[in-house]
């Protein structure tokens, strides 16, 4: 693969700090935020990488995922004997049966607790089916004072930002290491790869063989995948 390093204009520092504290510089291009994570109280880190990954429309499954993404519904129509997206809709109530739909991932939201303070995330993009887009990324620290930021982001860049941050953090602390210092759940690879793909335009490393026989099993290929995974941003 021809992975190429580049500027996205976001700058994004993860420590472990320990004890189950996690602290996160970032800097969106107007001045550095600093966030303060208590993994015991709730999500960590890994809820942004969560969150970017399901706002992605590939990956909009409703399953599992509604305690955070808010979902649209795109309606189905076959076409040709394939079926093709005519409308997004906010809710299925008024539609007469029978119909098909897609779910589609418009916003996310998530907060960290600080243990006596917190800060709010909200994610939102358009609606569609299309993987490029930008984010309007909407944040509130509610410390001593409650500070408001606001910043509209291309989905890429924002996905760079957090996996360099989460890959340089693996290269230093390794995978147990990080739990150890955090409390968090296991760093989900699975996310992390999607993200350092989209970041990197290299969306072949998650490709996935797909096979009708049962019993024989899909298929991706895992020297990309370590590729993707080992390679500093």
């Amino acid at each position: 693969m021809n992975l190429v390093k580049r500027d996205c204009g976001i700058n994004m520092r993860l420590v472990p700090y320990g004890g189950g504290w996690t602290d996160l510089y970032a800097d969106f291009g107007e001045g550095e935020l600093y966030f303060i994570i208590s993994n015991v109280m709730g999500p960590g880190f890994m809820e942004l990488m969560r969150a970017l990954y399901y706002l992605h429309p590939d990956n909009g499954n409703s399953d599992g995922t509604d305690d955070f993404i808010d979902y649209k519904y795109g309606i189905l129509e076959l076409v040709n004997n394939n079926y093709v997206l005519t409308k997004i809709i906010d809710d299925t109530h008024d539609m007469e049966p029978p119909f098909t739909y897609r779910p589609i991932p418009w916003k996310a939201h998530f907060q960290w607790d600080e243990e006596g303070a917190e800060s709010r995330w909200v994610l939102e993009r358009e609606a569609s089916e299309d993987g490029s887009f930008a984010v309007k990324l909407h944040i509130e620290i509610d410390r001593s004072e409650l500070k408001i930021y606001d910043y509209k982001l291309n989905y890429a860049d924002l996905c760079y930002a957090v996996a360099d941050a989460c890959t340089r953090a693996l290269k230093k602390h390794g995978f147990l290491g990080y739990h150890a210092a955090t409390y968090e759940e296991d760093i989900n690879v699975r996310h992390l790869l999607f993200l350092k793909a989209v970041a990197l335009h290299s969306m072949d490393a998650c490709e996935v063989t797909w096979y009708q026989e049962k019993g024989k099993g899909d298929t991706s290929d895992f020297s990309k995948e370590l590729e993707l995974l080992l390679f500093d941003m």
